[in-house]
């Protein structure tokens, strides 16, 4: 960009950074040939009168250097026709209910599940707070009536 004027040439750095402009792109090519014809300058110092032709002239350079961007947009416009063209939005959208039944399907599923975990975890907390510790003088009962029942054997088993 070529502008000599460096309070312009400033503001238009800053629009460029704020608006992610690369340096070839068309919007810059304009700016240049404003700059060019001397449009940047305050209102007062513009000739009012200008001639005619220059108009002509200023239109053509815009129509030229807007040129690859209105082709780039016409053949993007184009092959997004085609491609609306091609999809069958009947198929679509049935797919698209299909996908919403799926999700639905799982989703009461899923619920169901976390009733039944939920059941389920409230019977293992039932039955954990039922189940009594074995204290040690239980233990040592045990051992005792075995080694009773142990004694008895051997001396029948003899």
């Amino acid at each position: 960009m070529n502008i000599e004027n460096p309070e312009i040439r400033a503001r238009v750095l800053e629009w460029q950074k704020r608006n992610n402009i690369e340096d070839g792109d068309p919007a810059l090519a304009l700016l240049e040939l404003i700059n060019i014809f001397q449009l940047d300058r305050p209102a007062q110092q513009v000739n009012v009168q200008a001639d005619p032709a220059n108009y002509e002239q200023i239109s053509e350079a815009l129509k030229t250097s807007l040129l690859p961007a209105i082709d780039r947009l016409t053949f993007q416009s184009q092959e997004l026709q085609k491609k609306l063209e091609t999809i069958n939005f009947e198929q679509f959208a049935k797919q698209i209910e299909s996908y919403h039944e799926g999700i639905d399907y799982c989703t009461k599923k899923l619920d169901v599940v976390k009733k039944e975990s939920d059941s389920l975890i409230i019977k293992i907390e039932k039955a954990s707070a039922s189940i009594k510790p074995i204290t040690t003088g239980a233990v040592l009962m045990l051992m005792a009536v075995c080694g009773v029942l142990g004694f008895i054997l051997s001396t029948i088993l003899r």
